[in-house]
């Protein structure tokens, strides 16, 4: 048997789109696999279909673990589900994201060095309202995530032990978390690998995007607190904004 996989997903009246989540990782066919749903509290249908689905889990073969509740934010939700995840490698995959394909997770696990303690894949970025998709990938220019965040989070699988030696995430942070944790992993020596294929279908309209300028702003922080000068980050706050405008002109058609 091979290591055991914890997929956690954090919704939030997340209604529409969890249920396509749910299903991707339902599909999977890697064994033994754990699924971590961490719910904040929702007041639509969400906790009625994820109650629905548990029994397919099992019958499945995957063992289910779920709880709702308020939480403080995204990054305290990510934390609970680390803490309650029984698996030597973690994924978290949102309520609006999903599994590529049934085989990834066996790709991902047999794909981890002996050494590996973070492996970084691709997303598909699909924008439906817009009509477009695109691939975004990892970088391994890991030097940069002191003032960028060049790997995708959503195809960032973690073994659990690199949370216990490095930490969770920062709930200081509501939406730059992904960048302060994968920052803190680098600088305290974490080993990153490359997965070069497409992990996540992630959607457009998430908390990253909606928030885009606090993000923006929550990276000057995040750059400070990793050694990058003030006015550095403040300089590189101002160019994201401007190029952040100028797409959402491209996409509203001039």
């Amino acid at each position: 048997m091979g290591e055991k996989v914890s997929i956690i997903t954090i919704s939030y009246n997340s209604e529409k789109s969890i249920e396509a989540t749910m299903c991707s990782v339902l599909e999977q066919t890697y064994r033994p696999l754990e699924y971590v749903l961490v719910d904040g509290g929702s007041t639509d249908e969400t906790i009625h279909l994820i109650e629905s689905y548990i029994p397919k889990f099992r019958e499945a073969g995957i063992e289910t673990n779920f709880k709702s509740e308020p939480d403080k934010g995204i990054s305290d939700a990510f934390n609970k589900g680390i803490e309650r995840s029984t698996g030597d490698i973690i994924g978290i995959i949102n309520s609006d994201d999903r599994l590529v394909d049934k085989q990834i997770l066996k790709k991902i696990v047999d794909s981890f060095d002996s050494d590996c303690e973070v492996i970084c894949g691709d997303i598909l970025w699909v924008d439906e309202v817009n009509n477009m998709q695109y691939v975004r990938k990892s970088s391994m220019k890991l030097k940069k995530l002191k003032y960028d965040m060049v790997l995708m989070h959503p195809a960032c699988f973690v073994k659990k032990t690199a949370y216990q030696k490095y930490g969770t995430f920062d709930v200081e942070f509501r939406y730059a978390m992904d960048k302060d944790l994968m920052a803190r992993f680098y600088s305290n020596g974490a080993k990153f690998q490359r997965f070069p294929e497409v992990t996540t279908i992630m959607s457009a309209g998430g908390a990253s995007d909606e928030n885009a300028k606090k993000v923006f702003q929550e990276g000057v922080e995040i750059g400070v607190r990793n050694g990058v000068p003030r006015l550095v980050m403040r300089t590189r706050e101002k160019y994201k904004t401007a190029r952040l405008k100028l797409i959402n002109i491209w996409k509203r058609g001039g």
